[in-house]
């Protein structure tokens, strides 16, 4: 086995998450992009390698060095534990490199959903319907786009997988498939469905089984086309590099606003498409002043006249 590359099970590893493990299509191309960058550093050295465990630490060191997040290093390391398992559990090598390497530590504060406030996303809607900034096209794509991360705090993938069929205008609510082709049904305002009846009312033509959003051949939007939409029009609004703006930033700040204004969190869990509500708990750490309302409500310290 000796003369084996980390490359040669690459494919049957990939294989076996997508048809053993149900790996959505999206987590196989995160796995198979971690690995091949894990060789375009280290070079595709030999699965036995007596050095590898010290190649995949310089691995890591180089990421720290380009300043990757330590959420992002940690996934990263989850994806070479999940590779070099397989291989271990194929027999293909006899000593798993990733037992002794470890996730960095995150702190709670770093561990938190980034999200905008309030005022961030007015002067994103705002100015979206500026015409002396926002003068194309696409304007109303954009506009549409951001409404519905917000709205509906939609994945981008599932964004883009909306058709108009999927919006029930007389109810309120979208239709969206979410991982594992889940599908939620989520309310949405009846301002953004008045802005999709708009938006649909200026395409040429289209029926109930197209995608709502579409690029001007009236073809899907892919995830890609919608991230770059984002960074266009947080560079047009003016924000600073340093304020991260994502469609799942959207989706974070819809959500975090939502807790912030008493949503429960097994009703927040619905809406989110979270398997576990562990998952949404992160919420309610993200929102201090939710705690420090109730802590104020009902600890007897708080009111004087119970003690």
């Amino acid at each position: 086995m000796e003369n084996y590359k980390i490359s040669d099970f690459l494919e049957d590893f990939l294989i076996a998450k997508e048809v053993e493990e149900g790996c959505s299509s999206s987590t196989i191309r995160a796995y198979r992009y971690d690995l091949e960058k894990l060789i375009e550093i280290i070079g595709d050295i030999e699965i036995e390698h007596k050095l590898i465990r010290q190649k995949i630490r310089f691995f890591l060191k180089i990421l720290k060095d380009k300043n990757y997040t330590k959420k992002a290093i940690g996934r990263k390391i989850a994806c070479l534990r999940s590779y070099f398992k397989f291989l271990t559990l194929n027999e293909f090598i006899s000593i798993n490199p990733m037992l002794t390497i470890k996730t960095p530590k995150i702190r709670i504060e770093e561990s938190l959903p980034k999200f905008l406030d309030l005022k961030d996303i007015k002067i994103i809607l705002m100015r979206l319907k500026n015409r002396s900034i926002f003068n194309t096209k696409k304007s109303e794509r954009y506009y549409l786009m951001i409404r519905l991360l917000y709205s509906t705090m939609a994945r981008v993938s599932e964004l883009c997988n909306i058709k108009i069929k999927d919006i029930n205008f007389e109810k309120g609510y979208i239709n969206l498939r979410g991982k594992g082709n889940k599908e939620r049904i989520v309310p949405v305002d009846n301002g953004t469905l008045a802005n999709i009846y708009e938006y649909l009312d200026n395409r040429i033509k289209y029926n109930s089984d197209e995608y709502l959003l579409v690029n001007t051949r009236n073809e899907q939007l892919k995830p890609r086309v919608v991230q770059n939409d984002i960074k266009f029009i947080k560079e047009k609004c003016d924000f600073p590099d340093s304020k991260k703006i994502t469609p799942h930033v959207f989706r974070h700040t819809g959500a975090t606003h939502l807790r912030r204004h008493g949503m429960d969190i097994s009703e927040l869990q619905d809406i989110l498409g979270h398997s576990s509500p562990n998952t949404t708990r992160i919420y309610a750490k993200n929102d201090i002043s939710k705690l420090k309302e109730s802590y104020i409500t009902m600890h007897p310290l708080s009111n004087s006249r119970d003690l």
